[in-house]
């Protein structure tokens, strides 16, 4: 592909880090000195350690991001033994939803796992052919053999063009839209009666609240014609074994949580769970001997009085460390420790940190450590966010790339890159393989001088006192230690690269039982329930729409959504790469063409796309794969080639759509904190 073929040029590129830098003039002045590691880790440990007896562990704060290319489960370790409950990242748009919801309904999540066998598809806001092409690679194998595909998309994709159904609907609704599928699924009585009956807890509750969404309502919230709910949920409840791959357009929306219940809802009655080519709920990696994610992360050295001061503790409860201990009850003792990573951890909700930072209450957060993320252009209301970095006494970051946050830092980190560090990977432990790969390349050579960020982590913890909790020089050596109970040792894995190391085994459910409280599908969620949440899937209109808002829906008629997968770029990274951008120069806004017209824009011209929050500016593509109300923004845009000084930041205020995305907790989605990123009013204009 595109970035793997310019792999070279982007590890020896000029913005790669190379040596430890200290901050040399005030925050954001671009002003560095170079250091050593011992130097670094020294000092940055002296500093948590003041703060800590001055503050409490709580004031350190932490971020995470690609956990599939870094070890957070080590981050997470040096976390808890340092005793403070604040780790914080993008789990509540990506993966957490689909992760813990799953976790709470069945028991164990999914993996995606389309099969030649498979007989249909539903794409539900996912772009298959970029985010996962070997899921979407399998399906055109099993499209031959006669599968059907569902598109559930407010945008034309790639998969939309091989559907054979594409239900475009309005943005954030697709709860709505999958709970008229359930409806009209158990009223024509499709479903798995036999299934449902033995293995699901609450259809009859179910079922009453599916009434409240007959095909004209939710024909009337969705724009989608009954006829196509109808035929979508005939055509998925017909042809099994079926499964749904749900992407960040699901996730990353005000109605996350109910989505993927709803979408859980729809597996349980048509009776599509662990079966082949269905819904495989492999289990845990830990049943093989494997030491998990999860087992390294020592969360229960974190003691209760720490645990309760989490931000966002009694809020988000699905997210936060209440809804952790709650999954942990049910699924650790009937299937074994779960794998995964930070998102099962139980993290603090990041836009409530932030004000945390700010405000000082309930308590000072004052330290914060950035890793495998770059919060300036990937979270959202970017103001708040530039407000927070610049209120902390002591903050770190670590990363791959000189970049707009790494400016507002006290100390800059080079961190080794995917080429650089050796990898074990469980799919953060809900997909039935293992990876393992030895570094390509040494991570310190006579031109840099890098670490991994299990070395940062280790070298802090045993700086402060946590040196009997680290018994492993390397992370090799702590890798080689997690499989000593495997048939095959960490080399061996490396040498093949994969393995399937849970061997198949359906129906497992039919010996044990689900995961769960009542030992079922839980269609009624004894977890939610618990937590003092609705337990039934429901649709509620976005916060700031039409429907909640209709005055602003006046000054703000478009329904703007953003994040759209590319083929050049991961998140923040790889613009700074000429050949790679030159494929793709500029940040696009799709508009319909009638739309864009009726507004006086021509394509290729610049405007402006405002919110209530602020403005960014951002280049017109025609597009007539949206509906004419409905517009699509690039996402996580800056300018490598603008000053990094302020007020530049690399040009991070002219074209970052997160400037203008409202993250205010009281717009979240009340069970796990995600916030409107797909589905936010705007206005756009030259």
């Amino acid at each position: 592909g595109l970035r793997f073929n310019n792999a070279v040029e982007w590890f020896y590129g000029p913005m790669r880090l190379k040596y430890p830098l200290k901050r040399a003039g005030k925050r954001g002045e671009d002003k560095w000195t170079r250091i050593s590691w011992d130097e670094a880790l020294d000092e940055i440990a002296g500093r948590l350690s003041e703060l800590k007896s001055s503050y409490g562990a709580e004031t350190l704060a932490l971020t995470a991001g690609d956990a599939w290319l870094n070890p957070d489960e080590y981050k997470a370790r040096f976390l808890n033994l340092f005793g403070s409950p604040n780790i914080i990242g993008p789990s509540p748009i990506c993966m957490g939803p689909r992760g813990l919801v799953c976790d709470a309904i069945l028991g164990w999540s999914p993996q995606f796992s389309v099969r030649p066998t498979t007989k249909c598809v539903v794409s539900l806001g996912s772009t298959m052919d970029i985010t996962r092409p070997g899921v979407w690679q399998t399906f055109l194998k099993a499209q031959k053999n006669g599968a059907k595909l569902i598109v559930v998309d407010p945008r034309r994709t790639a998969a939309a063009a091989k559907a054979n159904l594409w239900l475009q609907l309005r943005p954030g609704t697709d709860a709505a839209l999958l709970l008229g599928m359930i409806n009209h699924i158990i009223q024509a009585d499709l479903f798995d009666r036999p299934f449902v009956e033995k293995w699901c807890h609450g259809f009859e509750a179910m079922a009453e609240r599916a009434k409240e969404y007959n095909l004209d309502k939710v024909a009337n919230i969705t724009r989608v014609p009954a006829e196509r709910i109808r035929e979508a949920a005939v055509m998925y409840a017909s042809h099994n074994p079926a499964t749904i791959v749900e992407g960040m357009g699901v996730e990353q929306q005000t109605n996350s949580v109910q989505v993927i219940h709803a979408r859980c809802v729809l597996a349980g009655l048509t009776g599509n769970l662990d079966i082949e080519g269905g819904e495989e709920l492999p289990g845990p990696h830990s049943a093989v001997g494997l030491t998990t994610d999860r087992q390294i992360e020592l969360l229960e050295v974190l003691s209760e009085e720490q645990r309760r001061k989490q931000i966002a503790y009694d809020r988000f409860k699905l997210h936060s460390l209440p809804g952790q201990e709650l999954l942990q009850k049910y699924i650790g003792t009937k299937a074994g420790e779960r794998g995964g990573v930070h998102w099962y951890k139980g993290q603090a909700h990041l836009p409530s940190v932030y004000r945390t930072i700010i405000s000082g209450k309930p308590y000072p957060i004052r330290a914060l450590i950035s890793s495998a993320s770059n919060p300036l252009v990937s979270h959202p209301n970017t103001i708040m966010v530039h407000r927070a970095l610049k209120a902390t006494d002591l903050f770190v970051m670590l990363d791959l790339v000189m970049n707009p946050t790494a400016q507002l830092a006290d100390y800059v980190l080079p961190v080794a890159s995917w080429l650089e560090k050796p990898l074990l990977y469980s799919g953060h432990g809900l997909q039935d393989g293992l990876y393992g790969c030895q570094a390509a390349v040494p991570y310190c050579t006579d031109q840099y001088d890098r670490r991994n960020d299990f070395d940062f982590w280790r070298g802090l913890g045993v700086r402060l006192g946590q040196k009997s909790q680290w018994p492993w020089r390397t992370i090799e050596e702590s890798y080689a230690e997690r499989m000593a109970d495997m048939e095959l040792s960490f080399d061996e894995l490396c040498e093949v690269g994969w393995i399937r190391d849970i061997g198949p085994n359906y129906k497992k459910y039919e010996k044990q039982g689900f995961n769960t409280s009542t030992g079922k599908v839980e269609f009624y969620s004894t977890i939610f329930e618990e937590l003092g949440y609705d337990p039934l899937p429901y649709y509620q209109a976005p916060p700031v729409s039409s429907e909640r808002t209709p005055e602003l829906a006046k000054q703000y008629p478009l329904i703007l959504i953003n994040g759209g997968r590319s083929m050049e770029f991961v998140h923040s990274l790889w613009r700074e790469i000429p050949v790679v951008r030159q494929k793709h120069p500029d940040p696009l806004i799709q508009m319909h063409t009638d739309t864009a017209v009726h507004l006086g824009i021509s394509e290729g011209d610049w405007v402006w796309v405002e919110t209530p929050l602020g403005r960014v500016r951002l280049r017109c593509a025609y597009f007539d794969g949206l509906n004419p109300e409905v517009v699509h923004a690039d996402s996580q845009w800056w300018y490598p080639e603008l000053p990094g000084k302020e007020p530049f930041l690399y040009g991070l205020w002219l074209s970052n759509i997160n400037t203008v995305i409202d993250d205010d907790p009281e717009v979240c989605n009340e069970i796990i904190g995600s916030w409107p990123q797909r589905h936010t009013l705007c206005r756009i204009y030259k």
